[in-house]
């Protein structure tokens, strides 16, 4: 057979092989939501031909594509990082406002405390809740060199706009008080998530259990390091989550031979938080026996200086979140742990919630989440906890399974 010919019947044959493999693998699944893209799949054929000849084509094949709808995607029920009673919790707002719709000219905002990779994950669930909802959620972050200062501008602005309603992560817990307290009184709806405003009129906060995640964070490093000096990175001294998260990790070290022996702040910019983990190695030397990071850029930037001072296996790191640079800081071995938050549904629940309040009013609202609440302090049963998880190396691929069912690399 000459070459030319041989060739285009490889072609033809790799053509029809490609579409007959896409077609059974969409048929073996069970029947998503789906969305057709037509793609362009170039692949590199190499085949023998008489005297040997090595012979390269590129075969260029058009396909229908079917693409599973991330919001319709599903990680096995067994999957233990799978939080299936915030995916009921979503249910139940979605059959309670069924058919209702929110007062004309209903928007809504989420407000962050900073601009950074962590908060991705709750982005795509802003923008999956507000498309779903065929409702405006504005996404914004504080990007000042006074991120506190900026913060409560925005939030101000937010209420004299008349925004319907307002979700954000309190960077001072005391600070927010009186633009809440203002927003309530003439109607606007207003929640925390990821770091509370304690004791304010807000409606309810969103978010897990920062002492118990602090708890966990200890119990890891315990199990992880067992004995010797720690010093932990933070960004904010005066947010709700910091402090909460400090407290459990010194109320599990109490009377064991672990020490949190410092925190240093870093007011939420990685460059000094890099300098800081510099510094502490410098400063205890052999005496310090890891760290554990408190904000999300504070285990990336522990990491490089673990791997600055050539000490990766030597000082152990327990990180909060799993931001992407976290992730491959575990896969090389830096990171022994990262307790991660379910992101994602701060920003997913965090529009529903709101939505269901401006149609159903408070009161109904927090009955329909009743089962999912939990007791949070002096504010009594107002937290909807997202819960907590904690990824070693041996479960990382179990928690990558789950982030890629829903359609996000990290949170």
């Amino acid at each position: 057979m000459h070459s030319h010919s041989l060739l285009k019947a490889v072609g033809l044959f790799v053509a029809v092989a490609a579409l007959v493999a896409i077609a059974t693998a969409c048929g073996a699944a069970s029947p998503p939501q789906t969305i057709v893209q037509t793609v362009q799949v170039e692949k590199i054929v190499t085949v023998q031909v008489e005297k040997q000849v090595e012979v390269e084509k590129i075969v260029t094949v058009q396909v229908e594509k079917v693409v599973n709808a991330p919001a319709e995607a599903a990680a096995p029920e067994d999957n233990p990082y799978r939080p299936n009673e915030l995916f009921a919790a979503a249910e139940d707002l979605k059959a309670a406002t069924e058919g209702k719709s929110p007062p004309a000219g209903a928007k809504f905002a989420f407000l962050t405390n900073n601009m950074s990779p962590f908060w991705t994950a709750a982005q795509i669930g802003v923008a999956r809740a507000s498309s779903e909802l065929n409702v405006p959620i504005a996404f914004q972050a504080p990007t000042a060199s006074d991120l506190l200062s900026q913060q409560l501008s925005m939030l101000e602005t937010f209420v004299n706009d008349g925004y319907t309603g307002v979700t954000f992560s309190a960077i001072d817990r005391e600070a927010p008080a009186s633009i809440i307290e203002k927003a309530v009184e003439q109607g606007t709806i207003m929640l925390t998530m990821d770091s509370d405003a304690t004791g304010s009129k807000r409606a309810i906060y969103i978010g897990m259990s920062d002492y118990d995640a602090g708890r966990a964070a200890a119990e890891a490093a315990l199990e992880i390091i067992g004995q010797g000096k720690v010093v932990g990175l933070v960004g904010f001294a005066t947010a709700q989550n910091a402090q909460d998260r400090i407290k459990g990790v010194n109320d599990v070290f109490e009377g064991t031979e672990m020490e949190l022996v410092e925190v240093l702040i870093d007011d939420i910019k990685p460059e000094v938080a890099l300098s800081n983990a510099q510094t502490a190695i410098q400063k205890y030397g052999d005496d310090l026996a890891g760290f554990i990071t408190f904000y999300s850029y504070d285990g990336p930037a522990a990491c490089q200086a673990i791997k600055q001072a050539d000490k990766i296996g030597t000082l152990k790191l327990v990180a909060f979140d799993a931001e992407p640079e976290t992730q491959a800081c575990m896969q090389e071995g830096v990171v022994q742990a990262m307790i991660g938050q379910r992101v994602y549904f701060y920003g997913y629940l965090s529009g529903y919630v709101m939505n269901a309040m401006s149609i159903l009013g408070q009161e109904e609202t927090m009955k329909v989440l009743d089962p999912y609440l939990d007791e949070f302090g002096e504010d009594g049963k107002i937290r909807l906890n997202t819960g907590i998880d904690v990824i070693k190396a041996d479960t990382f691929d179990q928690y990558k399974a789950y982030l890629e069912s829903i359609g996000i690399a990290s949170q």
